[in-house]
C-alpha cells in the first residue's frame, strides 16, 4: 500500500502543539498515512488566531505554501477558521475545520483520500520527539478580557478526565519523558466542570504519586487561582518546577479595568510577595500588553515602574493589535503604531536586564538541568526555574536525563 505523505504546520500556544500532535497520531493509526519534509499528498495548517498580526502572517504563510503545493490536499484547521469564518468562503482550500474539530476533520480526511481501513491499536502517547513532554489537560476560557478572542475561539471551559490524565502521562513517564509541562487554555480553572470536584492543585497531588516521575511543571495560569494551597504543595515537592508564568498584562490601574482583568495591582503584588515568601527564588514570567486603547504617557509609566518593581525573571511584550470582534476594537483612544513600537522596546531592555540579573543569582548553586539537546560542543538544558544553561560537552551526560550541575554562568 502506497503511502500518504504528509506534513502538519503549526502556529501559537503549547495547546495548538498538543492538538497537532494528537492529530499526527490519529494520521498514523490508519496505517496509511507517512510524515514527510519534502513531498506531501496533505498539507495541515494548524492555526491561531490570538492577534491580528498572527492571523496576517499565517495568510501569507498559507498562500505561499499552497502555490507550491498545489496538488496536497489542503486543511486549514483551528482558531482562525472558527473566528474568522468569512475568510473561507471562496472555499480555496480541501478542508476546513475549527479547534475541536477532530473528528470531523478525520473524517473529511478519510474521505478525500478514499480510507476504509480499519486504524491500528492506538498509543496513549501524543508525542514522542521532544524530552519534554506537554499535556493538554483544560480547554476554553469565559474569563472575556476586553482584548482577547480566545473565549470565542475555544469556548465554555472543559477540563480532561482525571484519570484519563494520569494515564497519559504515566505512558509518558515510562517512554522516558523526564518533564511533564501541564497547559491548557484557563489552565487554573481545571475540574471546575468535572463532578468529581477535583482542582489543578489536587490533580498535581496526583501526579506526584505516579511512579519514576522526574518533575512537572504548569504553563501559565492567573494570579488569582495561584492559590495558599498551591503554593504550600510548590514550596515542599522539590518535583514541582518553582516556576509560574503569571500574566500581568498592564500596571495601569485604569488600563486593567478597560481590559476587564479580575484583579488590582495591590492584590497581584500581595500574591507575588506570598510566592516569594515560601518560594524565595521562585522564577516569575509575565505577559505584558503595550498601547492598549487609551493608554497614556502616564499609564505606560506605570506599567513600567510595577513591572521594575515586582521583578520578573522575564516579561514577554506583545505590542497591542485589536482583534474587530473583540470590544477593545471598538474602544476610543487607540495608540498611535509608532508609539507602541517605542514603549514596548523600552519594556524589552527592562526585561533583558531583569532577566540576567535573575539568572545571575544562581551562580554557584546547584540546579536540575534536563538536558534537551546537543549543540556545537555543548549540551543545552533547562533548569527548574525554566531558563536556558550550556553545558560543556562530556560523555557523563545525556539527552533527556536530569543533572544536577552547580550552575557557572554558562548560558
Amino acid at each position: 500500500m502506497q503511502k500518504i505523505k504528509y506534513k502538519i504546520y503549526t502556529f501559537g500556544c503549547k495547546v495548538n502543539q498538543y492538538d497537532s500532535c494528537f492529530l499526527e497520531k490519529e494520521l498514523l493509526s490508519f496505517g496509511c498515512f507517512e510524515k514527510s519534509d519534502d513531498e506531501f499528498d496533505l498539507i495541515i495548517v494548524n492555526t491561531c488566531a490570538v492577534t491580528r498580526v498572527a492571523i496576517s502572517k499565517e495568510k501569507r504563510f498559507v498562500n505561499k505554501l499552497k502555490k507550491e503545493n498545489k496538488n496536497a490536499c489542503f486543511v486549514i484547521f483551528g482558531c482562525w477558521p472558527k473566528v474568522y469564518q468569512e475568510d473561507f468562503l471562496d472555499k480555496k482550500f480541501d478542508i476546513v475545520r475549527n479547534t475541536g474539530e477532530f473528528d470531523l476533520l478525520l473524517c473529511d480526511i478519510k474521505k478525500f483520500f478514499s480510507i476504509k481501513n480499519k486504524q491500528e491499536k492506538q498509543e496513549k502517547l501524543v508525542a514522542k520527539n521532544r524530552v519534554r513532554y506537554t499535556i493538554k489537560i483544560q480547554e476554553g476560557c469565559e474569563q472575556f478580557c476586553t482584548y482577547c478572542i480566545i473565549p470565542y475561539a475555544r469556548g465554555k471551559l472543559k477540563s480532561r478526565d482525571t484519570q484519563e490524565v494520569l494515564a497519559e502521562i504515566t505512558e509518558a513517564i515510562k517512554y522516558g519523558y523526564k518533564e511533564i509541562i501541564l497547559c491548557g487554555i484557563h489552565l487554573g480553572l481545571y475540574g471546575v466542570d468535572l463532578e468529581t470536584k477535583i482542582n489543578l492543585t489536587d490533580l498535581l497531588k496526583e501526579i506526584l504519586k505516579i511512579k519514576d516521575l522526574g518533575r512537572v511543571r504548569l504553563s501559565s495560569i492567573e494570579v488569582t487561582e495561584v492559590s495558599d494551597e498551591l503554593i504550600e504543595l510548590i514550596k515542599n515537592n522539590s518535583k514541582i518546577c518553582p516556576h509560574l508564568h503569571i500574566p500581568l498584562q498592564a500596571g495601569s490601574p485604569k488600563i486593567l479595568k478597560l481590559m476587564n482583568r479580575p484583579y488590582d495591582l495591590a492584590y497581584f503584588e500581595k500574591r507575588i510577595k506570598k510566592l516569594r515568601k515560601e518560594i524565595p527564588q521562585v522564577a516569575i514570567t509575565t505577559d505584558i500588553i503595550v498601547g492598549f486603547p487609551q493608554e497614556e504617557e502616564n499609564d505606560f509609566k506605570q506599567t513600567y515602574e510595577f513591572v521594575k518593581k515586582i521583578k520578573f525573571s522575564k516579561a514577554h511584550i506583545f505590542p497591542f493589535s485589536a482583534h474587530p470582534k473583540t470590544p477593545a476594537y471598538k474602544m476610543t483612544g487607540q495608540v498611535d503604531k509608532k508609539i507602541i513600537k517605542e514603549r514596548s522596546e523600552d519594556l524589552r531592555i527592562l526585561s533583558e536586564k531583569m532577566e540576567k540579573e535573575y539568572i545571575n543569582s544562581f551562580l554557584g548553586q546547584d540546579l536540575a538541568i534536563l538536558i534537551e539537546r546537543l549543540e556545537n560542543d555543548f549540551f543545552i538544558g533547562k533548569s527548574e526555574y525554566y531558563f536556558e544553561v550550556k553545558i560543556p560537552f562530556s560523555d557523563n551526560l545525556k539527552i533527556g536525563e536530569i543533572k544536577f550541575l552547580k550552575y557557572s554562568g554558562i548560558i
